[in-house]
């Protein structure tokens, strides 16, 4: 009841539609009548009818009838051929017109037919009041009461003396699946002889009791057929599922799953086949046909709200199993499904509302008593079936060969790491194109077999537009596609040009062009593709080129600064002034040059702070790393030094440093002394530079420092550091005062401080 409770306050305005859609459906035989009795009463009107026999009698008049018929239908020919040319929207649109006038019928006739249901109470009334009915009610009752009643005598008898010997019987192990059959099968034969018991004994009643009285007969014969199918199915489930006898269960079935289905199964049948029992046995006693109608209509509204409420509980946990088959094929090495499951997956989160629509649609069919209607739906079912299982199939095969046909050898891996990345780089795009093909056939299949005819249309004129402009597209962006696989794949085999040591022959330049050049491309073919794109799909694209031009004219007067930066940046590439790895100073800043585009620099500095700036505000580029770089030293040494000695000494160390095996690749030249280029105030300072490859003047010169100091320190050459000279002042002769500087022992100086 919770169960029942939860379902019905989270689904009311479900139940509700299904409600009104329901009663539209058991209403539609009354609005049949009502609509039989409108054209019998526009038919019968006198006038109408004496006017029709007169045209048809006179010769002159039937002339002048048909001369306006073929006048009329040749005025349906001309305009056929203009009406034939549909598109799928506007046939679809008239589709859901159509039924929406069938809804808005069966509405208005279940409006109009309200105050049929009261005929219902009105006979039953009158059955209570007539004497004579009241009579005949209370002898069927009494010899009903009389046949059924020893019929479940001999029910309950049956099964009481069976039930120790059926207990005994599944309590017995059993051995194999063999056996486990053969056991059932003795255990449904005992379960079937006390629905056989009652039979015998309300068969033999009836025929005693009920044989002068044809409606007593024909209502007990209702009620025992509805017993005894009732209990065949309460039986059929219990040996199919075993709620309590888990050693004979078929199926991998929990206990309470199994008593679930047992009860469920207990609802349905006995709901529908005593309410339809219940139903004949009304009619055989004086029902109104039409409430026999509302009445059958209702209890199948009935059964299809439990079926509903039984999807409803199910859904999640069918759900989960529909999502573990689904992951069941999971790889434990590397995580990756290893069969598609896309379906599947659809499947297991919509499967509830597939089920309930075609449940209401079975109900539809039946209360409406369409004509072919269930072999329609049996055959639209299976086609879709089959479409499902063709397109799983189909994705499967892909799968397999996307997966497997293309994979790989961890060998080849190992050997090339890029390979397996450069060999199936578009592969996956065209597993996913194909799979989408596959994926539209068959929901094609399946609209053609629920009676959409998508098949027909594509041969039909709007069908080959379509498809010739899908094809023209995807004709655009291949194309498109190739120019730049084509030349991204020239410029990247140009980039990566190595000469026989593998040092790369491109120049930073050359890089920098080739980089941006790339994104102009991307740029153009993107716009240009789009364009035609868009005007395969008929957009008219002449006004987008001239709004183009007047954005065009636009960027000119308005966007001046942009237009500056992208005019200095293609006079600073073809210049050559800066390049992708370069080290430069633009104004307060300066950095390794990461990026380059045709309108800013993007510099990341020593402390990897990025600053990206607008060639429209370089006044100045210093470029520390163009073709060379030299480091600068300034050598500061004691002024009792000998230069000669010092100069000597650098040279030294530069030549040392241009024969190491990993510093003297990166020193184009010897070390240059430049010679003593200042006085300063503690130090004499000699000036030299060492010339190297670009960007590496920092590292050849921390190398060059440090073997400096080391040298330096093993010849006794000071490095100065800054100090004072104190000045006293001088008397009237010229001569300077005496400064007496004395040095004390640390005892005499401890021994005064204690005094003091």
């Amino acid at each position: 009841m919770k169960i029942m409770s939860k379902f019905m306050c989270a689904n009311k305005k479900s139940i509700l539609l299904l409600f009104l859609m329901s009663c539209a459906l058991f209403l539609a035989p009354v609005r049949g009548v009502i609509a039989q009795e409108k054209v019998a009463s526009t038919i019968e009107q006198p006038t109408e009818i004496e006017s029709v026999i007169k045209i048809l009698e006179s010769s002159v008049a039937r002339e002048e009838l048909v001369r306006q018929l073929k006048i009329m239908a040749q005025a349906q020919q001309q305009t056929e051929p203009e009406s034939q040319i549909k598109t799928a929207a506007s046939q679809a649109l008239q589709d859901i017109s159509r039924r929406l006038n069938i809804m808005s019928e069966s509405v208005m006739a279940l409006a109009g037919s309200i105050n049929q249901i009261p005929q219902i109470s009105s006979w039953f009334k009158a059955e209570l009041t007539d004497p004579q009915s009241r009579q005949l009610w209370t002898q069927t009752l009494i010899n009903l009461t009389l046949t059924l009643g020893l019929g479940y005598l001999a029910f309950y008898l049956f099964h009481w003396g069976l039930n120790k010997f059926r207990r005994s019987v599944t309590e017995k192990p059993i051995e194999n699946c063999l056996f486990r059959a053969v056991r059932l099968l003795w255990i449904f034969f005992i379960d079937c002889l006390p629905i056989l018991a009652f039979a015998i004994a309300s068969y033999l009643t009836i025929g005693i009791v009920g044989s002068h009285q044809e409606k007593t007969r024909l209502v007990a014969l209702a009620w025992i057929n509805a017993f005894i199918i009732a209990q065949g199915i309460q039986t059929l489930c219990n040996i199919l599922f075993s709620p309590s006898s888990p050693n004979l269960r078929c199926s991998d079935l929990s206990d309470e799953t199994a008593n679930y289905l047992v009860i469920w199964s207990k609802r349905l049948s006995f709901t529908a086949v005593y309410g339809y029992f219940t139903l004949q046995a009304a009619l055989f006693l004086g029902l109104p046909p039409l409430s026999y109608d509302i009445l059958s209509r209702l209890l199948g509204l009935l059964v299809t709200v439990l079926i509903v409420i039984l999807i409803m509980q199910n859904r999640e946990r069918v759900s989960s199993h529909f999502q573990q088959w689904s992951t069941a094929g999971i790889s434990p090495k590397d995580e990756i499904p290893s069969k598609p499951h896309g379906i599947r997956n659809r499947l297991a989160q919509s499967w509830h509302l597939l089920t309930i629509v075609y449940i209401v649609l079975l109900y539809g069919v039946w209360a409406l008593q369409i004509e072919g209607g269930f072999f329609y739906l049996m055959r639209a079912t299976i086609l879709t079936m089959v479409a499902l299982f063709i397109t799983q199939i189909i994705i499967r095969l892909l799968y397999a060969v996307f997966t497997r046909g293309f994979q790989i050898s961890e060998e080849l891996k190992i050997r090339f790491p890029d390979l397996e990345k450069r060999a199936n780089r578009y592969t996956n795009t065209l597993h996913r194109t194909l799979n989408f093909m596959a994926y539209s056939l068959g929901l094609m299949s399946i609209l053609q077999a629920w009676g959409i005819n998508t098949f027909s249309w594509l041969i039909s004129s709007p069908g080959k537009a379509l498809s010739g402009t899908i094809i023209a597209v995807s004709g655009i962006l291949l194309v498109a596609l190739l120019i730049w696989e084509i030349t991204n794949s020239l410029i990247e085999s140009y980039l990566n040009r190595t000469n026989e040591s593998g040092i790369e022959q491109t120049s930073a330049r050359t890089r920098t062009l080739l980089a941006v050049a790339r994104k102009a491309l991307t740029i153009t073919l993107t716009v240009v593709a789009t364009l035609m794109v868009l005007s395969e799909l008929g957009v008219d694209i002449a006004p987008l080129l001239a709004g183009a031009g007047v954005l065009g004219l636009a960027i000119g007067f308005g966007a001046q600064k942009l237009v500056q930066d992208v005019i200095t940046g293609v006079f600073i590439l073809l210049e050559d002034q800066i390049a992708v790895g370069d080290v430069i100073n633009v104004g307060d800043k300066g950095g390794l040059v990461e990026a380059v585009s045709i309108r800013t620099v993007r510099l990341r500095d020593l402390s990897g702070t990025v600053h990206t700036i607008p060639f429209s505000s370089i006044n100045i580029v210093s470029n520390l790393t163009k073709d060379f770089s030299f480091y600068v030293m300034n050598v500061g040494v004691a002024y009792r030094e000998n230069v000669d000695e010092v100069m000597q000494a650098l040279q030294d160390i530069g030549a040392e440093l241009q024969k190491d095996e990993e510093y003297g690749q990166q020193i184009l030249e010897p070390l240059e002394v430049l010679g003593v280029d200042a006085f300063a105030d503690s130090a004499v300072v000699i000036k030299a530079r060492i010339k190297t490859a670009p960007i590496k003047q920092w590292w050849v010169g921390r190398e060059f420092n440090r073997r400096m100091k080391q040298r330096f320190d093993e010849l006794g050459i000071e490095i100065p550091f800054p100090h004072t000279t104190i000045y006293f002042g001088e008397n009237k002769g010229g001569g300077a005062a005496p400064a007496i500087v004395q040095v004390e022992s640390k005892s005499r100086i401890e021994s005064v401080t204690d005094d003091t």
